[in-house]
């Protein structure tokens, strides 16, 4: 066998053990293996199962009873390089080898080969099935919902989907650009795998080599965890954020997930010091928060309300005021884009308290905003103009150490933006076009944030019938949908263009709908709401 031969097999027993670890079968290890490699069925399996050609011959000839297979290696490479040269091999041949590789036997040859035989041997290929044996189950396989004791109460953990087969492919073809050494490449593999699959590559670039190293053996529970695991946890939480402001929820929710999982089981098996549990607990906090926010952002409710309740459990271990408050925050947040207005009041009022007793500015700016928001959609306008002016005085305050780091996205352009939000639900149109476009006027980082100013813009065009200024507007925030994949935004563009209803006779609004169906953002015009 060359070096070269060596060298795949190797690699290839390495990420077998690696996917049978995430809950694989050897079938659908194949089925990854079939995707990647460009070799016969036959040699598929022999990678999945990570054996040599002289293995695979022992078992094949240790298979006949009357001790007359007589394989040899040559043969089998004969066999495995049909039809572009080589031999065929016999039906019987490849029934054995069914057994051997304990699949089905018409799993082994393609349909070009499968049709060259006759059809006496097509009925032994088609009748040989040997998926049934024990030793075909995977070595971990996931139950449908595994159980973790976190904060010391019992809460059903998701089940975090291991990548499907194209995943697993597109991954293995991202780490060969990504990676020249082969053993940095099984580990990145490792990894990827652990965090959600193929966008996970994205995310580990940011991690130095011992970074990476660091992970990989927490990954493995081969060492305890010390402060410089927690480090990385900590680092890779915040690079899911940035992600998520560059291409949305649909991306990261998967790495949030396998980060979310990681750190359970770390808090789970681990014996830790207080103030290293401490850590670890409000990572695992952050990570709910992240999580519940990317829910949220696609709509599922349910799934977000579960992983904010989860991180207020939490928060509250480590008596965090400011996460508290946060929280609470979001939930109101996601309540009033529900239409439950008293609801959302609830739990601004709930944040009210904790955000007194935090030091964080920033939180009290961001808590305040959203109270304002509340307050205007339920028609306290003074209350809302009081809790507006706040949200102003405290982000004008100089950042600190207290401010976390979370809250990176919270900028006075962010206050000018929700203002315009108020203005609209005051009924002040003019205003809110005033705070949009100084809003626009500045630097704008986060998609999500820009597509939200346009569609405010939008709204108070349509107040005052400027009809093609704001199919304009409307236009710029659905094409951030392309790249960006917020169920948010596209539904807000729903609502937008529903405005515009009146005029759908409109040129304007006509070729709006066309750009509108291109994006898959509308089916069609009728039914909009």
């Amino acid at each position: 066998m060359s070096g070269e031969a060596i060298q795949v097999l190797l690699e290839c027993r390495r990420r077998s053990e690696a996917l049978r670890a995430m809950g694989y079968g050897f079938e659908q290890i194949a089925d990854v293996f079939a995707v990647y490699h460009e070799v016969s069925p036959l040699r598929v399996y022999r990678y999945t199962y990570g054996r040599t050609a002289a293995e695979a011959v022992a078992l094949y000839n240790d298979l006949d009873p009357a001790g007359t297979a007589a394989l040899r290696e040559s043969r089998l490479y004969d066999y495995e390089h049909w039809p572009r040269r080589g031999m065929r091999p016999t039906a019987r041949t490849v029934a054995l080898f069914a057994q051997v590789y304990q699949t089905a036997a018409r799993r082994l040859v393609t349909d070009e080969v499968y049709a060259s035989y006759s059809l006496r041997d097509r009925q032994l290929i088609d009748r040989t099935d040997h998926r049934h044996l024990p030793a075909q189950q995977p070595s971990r396989a996931p139950s449908p919902v595994s159980q973790h004791v976190t904060m010391g109460v019992e809460a059903a953990r998701d089940m975090v989907p291991a990548p499907t087969v194209q995943d697993c492919a597109s991954l293995l073809r991202a780490l060969r650009a990504e990676e020249a050494d082969v053993k940095r490449r099984d580990l990145l593999f490792e990894l990827a795998l652990a965090l959600g699959g193929a966008p996970a590559v994205i995310l580990l670039r940011h991690l130095s080599a011992p970074e990476k190293d660091r992970l990989a053996a927490a990954v493995r529970s081969s060492t305890r965890v010390d402060s410089g695991t927690v480090e990385v946890i900590e680092k890779l939480t915040a690079r899911c954020r940035r992600l998520d402001d560059d291409f949305g929820p649909e991306t990261v929710l998967p790495i949030v997930n396998g980060q979310r999982r990681l750190v359970a089981d770390l808090l789970r098996r681990e014996t830790l010091l207080p103030g290293l549990r401490d850590r670890l607990t409000y990572a695992y906090a952050e990570l709910n928060q992240l999580a519940g926010w990317l829910h949220h952002d696609l709509m599922d409710y349910a799934g977000a309300h579960r992983r904010y309740q989860e991180a207020l459990t939490a928060a509250h271990e480590v008596a965090d005021p400011t996460l508290i408050s946060y929280l609470h925050t979001c939930l109101s947040g996601m309540s009033l884009h529900q239409g439950l207005v008293g609801e959302a009041l609830d739990h601004i009022f709930a944040a009210q308290g904790w955000a007194r007793q935090s030091v964080s500015t920033v939180l009290r700016s961001v808590h305040a905003m959203d109270l304002a928001r509340a307050l205007a959609t339920a028609g306290r306008v003074r209350e809302s103009e009081q809790a507006l002016a706040q949200s102003r005085h405290f982000i004008d305050q100089p950042r600190s150490e207290a401010d976390p780091s979370y809250l990176y996205w919270w900028s006075p352009n962010g206050v000018r933006k929700n203002t315009a939000f108020c203005m609209l639900a005051w009924g002040r149109p003019d205003d809110a076009i005033d705070a949009v476009e100084r809003t626009l006027a500045a630097p704008i980082t986060r998609k999500l944030a820009r597509g939200e100013a346009l569609l405010y813009y939008a709204r108070a065009l349509t107040q005052k019938r400027e009809i093609p200024t704001a199919v304009d507007k409307i236009r710029g925030a659905a094409q951030i949908t392309i790249g960006h994949s917020s169920g948010r935004l596209a539904e807000s563009v729903r609502q937008a263009r529903a405005r515009l209803q009146p005029w759908a006779d409109n040129k304007h609004v006509r070729l709006l709908d066309e750009e509108l169906r291109s994006l898959g953002i509308i089916a069609g015009v009728s039914g909009l709401a």
